[in-house]
């Protein structure tokens, strides 16, 4: 009899980060739905690390996880294109070796997509802010990462990106529709495919308590910094080079006329919008200028009256005391 395939596939991508990548695999085993299978996909680091951590674990993992090592670096897209071939599941998810999890983001993610059509399920995340001190890794702060966000819509992800891969929660089905993580792009590929997802799909949102912690090591360099700090320039230039190319697939398909004119429209409401802002400025600065006279006039106001009570005290008591000098009749 063959054996059933978990509910989940974890994808877990890492390059020498084996003090993160201990805490990763302990928080997978932390969760209260344990029916997934996790796949680690050593990205061109240390062999030895990497084995160390799960023979660490290994009591607990059981034939639960597959370990995959790749000699060299391939990226970070075709790391996790690995991994999701390399297992079989109903869902998928990435969680990369610096991220965490609440204990119950799998047992609530997947029963909010069995219990509808949607595609994906993102939750409320969290931005946990921390340093690596030799062996322990120290919290510094907290804060929760797009607190406005209520809904997953194309219209926003077109704008930028609000969900990170450790918030997101997909059936593995999508791979055949949409296809899978662009190898070419070094970063934003978890944006990239959440566009061509929600072209066509749509995604339901957990958004009480955050479910996931997205982890920064904002002084941090080398192998234990985060891509989107470290490579920031990496991520404007990836970000425009997915908006160029979309585009052109839209104007292959539609043309340009629309286009023209809605830039058009835009540079003409750009341009006003900056008239009303010299305007708002100069009604500012007036302001503020017509503020001060009135503060200058006051002060002479207060000085004024200042003196003219003194004056008068001084009247008053020289009438008193020439009234007591005076000779009496």
């Amino acid at each position: 009899m063959n054996k059933a395939q978990p509910a989940v596939a974890i994808v877990m991508r890492t390059t020498d980060r084996g003090l993160l990548l201990e805490r990763a695999v302990s928080d997978v085993l932390g969760q209260s739905l344990q029916d997934w299978t996790l796949v680690i996909v050593n990205d061109g680091g240390s062999v030895a690390e990497v084995d160390d951590v799960v023979e660490q674990h290994s009591s607990a993992l059981g034939d639960r996880v597959q370990v995959i090592h790749h000699d060299e670096s391939v990226g970070m897209e075709a790391a996790a294109n690995h991994g999701i071939r390399s297992s079989e599941s109903e869902f998928i998810v990435v969680h990369d070796d610096d991220d965490t999890w609440h204990p119950d983001f799998l047992t609530r993610t997947v029963d909010r997509l069995r219990g509808s059509n949607d595609a994906g399920v993102a939750v409320r995340t969290e931005m946990v802010f921390e340093r690596v001190l030799g062996t322990r890794i120290v919290e510094v702060a907290r804060e929760i990462f797009e607190p406005d966000v209520t809904s997953v819509t194309l219209f926003d992800i077109l704008r930028v990106n609000r969900f990170v891969p450790i918030s997101v929660l997909y059936r593995r089905t999508l791979h055949d529709d949409v296809g899978y993580f662009d190898e070419d792009l070094s970063a934003v590929g978890d944006w990239e495919f959440l566009l061509r997802v929600l072209s066509a799909h749509t995604m339901s949102f957990i958004g009480e308590e955050p479910l996931a912690f997205w982890h920064h090591r904002r002084e941090a360099t080398g192998a234990l910094g985060n891509s989107v700090i470290a490579k920031s320039d990496e991520h404007q230039r990836l970000d425009l080079l997915v908006r160029e190319r979309h585009l052109k697939e839209h104007v292959k398909d539609n043309g340009l006329g629309a286009l023209l004119y809605l830039t058009k429209h835009e540079s003409q409401l750009a341009d006003h919008l900056h008239q009303r802002k010299n305007y708002a400025e100069d009604l500012l600065l007036q302001s503020l200028e017509q503020n001060r006279q009135l503060s200058e006039r006051l002060g002479r106001l207060e000085e004024a009256v200042s003196d003219a009570s003194l004056v008068s005290l001084l009247r008053r008591r020289y009438r008193r005391l020439k009234d007591r000098l005076a000779p009496r009749a």
